[in-house]
């Protein structure tokens, strides 16, 4: 069974309104029923909403405890990129030759959009050999050289398709340094952390192992090899803080942010560094608008849902490496349940 820890940080007041009359512990509470369901579930969990957080964690974890935010970590890279698009330094139709000409592969052809939205048509590192068998390419595991990797022959044209790919945000890393003159952990600090009175979210240095259930443990990686494409680590709280600013719109302008959760249906929903669609939730929320982010590295998942219209936004990591969370968009399964609970608290007896 859960055990339940709960921690309530005051938030900025403001935004959309809450689904219904209920608090952020209230919602916490449903989950935390919800997940004491969920086989072997071990890992932490929280909800915001109402200018309240309130997060928990199952026995073995505690609730400040600091996790790797996988490729959620690009929805944090996408909306420092529009803050930049915001301040005149970047255009997202503009190719990447503008900001780093010596990029060497479609520099001229590829657009930030493109990067943000997995179109530029570049290689994959997640295609390359592993080497040792352990399920994941040698390269994350020893702070390979992205820039060699992704210089690599590209493997289709320049907005072709979709094609989920690193490469595209390690790129869109290196953009940001260009014009800011800032690496990517300053502007993580300078941008959000600071103004946002988070922790330390960053990316950490030298190769990492995370603890999984049963004392099982994973492949050793260097969160340097995901960097702006999912090296962040970073608490439950803060990623929610981040989630409650980007409801509240206070990150970004109201032109920026619709471009950010503008989601293409031919590309799956896909929009600028989040899915974004509206499916029928059922419960209390039937159809509404859901910006949604995941990530997964070695054995941890995380999963990030933000109901900008409902003013909430839940976060849940497992460290088991093996939670089945379902698919939103097929209108089942773990996470339906978690947001129906996080948004509506715990159904009537």
């Amino acid at each position: 069974m859960i055990r339940e820890l709960v921690m309530v940080l005051a938030l900025a007041s403001g935004g959309a309104g809450a689904a219904e009359a209920q608090t952020a512990e209230d919602g916490l509470a449903a989950m935390q029923a919800r997940l004491d369901q969920a086989p072997g579930y071990s890992g932490v969990f929280g909800v915001t909403r109402a200018g309240e957080t309130a997060v928990g964690a199952t026995s073995g974890h505690a609730v400040e405890d600091v996790w790797r935010w996988a490729s959620v970590t690009k929805m944090v890279t996408a909306v420092l990129v529009l803050q930049q698009v915001d301040e005149g330094r970047l255009s997202l139709d503009a190719p990447l030759a503008t900001y780093w000409p010596a990029f060497p592969v479609n520099a001229d052809r590829i657009t930030v959009r493109q990067l943000l939205t997995h179109t530029s048509g570049l290689a994959n590192p997640d295609a390359l050999p592993d080497g040792n068998g352990d399920g994941m390419p040698d390269f994350y595991q020893q702070a390979g050289d992205w820039r060699a990797v992704c210089s690599d022959p590209a493997v289709a044209e320049p907005g072709a398709g979709f094609a989920y790919n690193n490469c595209d945000y390690l790129i869109l890393g290196e953009v940001l340094k260009q014009v800011t003159g800032q690496d990517y952990d300053a502007l993580v600090r300078t941008r959000l952390a600071e103004p946002l009175g988070l922790g330390v979210v960053a990316v950490p240095s030298g190769p990492r192992s995370e603890a999984r259930a049963e004392g099982r443990a994973e492949p050793m990686i260097d969160p340097a090899s995901w960097g702006p494409a999912g090296g962040l680590y970073g608490s439950a709280a803060d990623l929610l803080k981040i989630d409650q600013a980007l409801i509240e719109g206070a990150l970004m302008s109201g032109a920026s942010r619709a471009e950010m959760w503008k989601g293409d249906p031919a590309a799956g929903f896909a929009a600028l560094g989040v899915w974004s669609y509206s499916p029928d939730l059922g419960g209390c929320l039937g159809q509404t608008r859901l910006v949604e982010r995941y990530g997964e590295i070695g054995g941890v998942q995380v999963r990030n849902f933000l109901l900008p219209d409902k003013g909430v936004a839940l976060t849940v990591y497992s460290s088991d490496g093996e939670t089945a969370f379902g698919e939103v968009w097929q209108g089942q399964g773990l996470s339906v349940d978690l947001i129906r609970a996080a948004a509506c608290g715990a159904p009537a007896a």
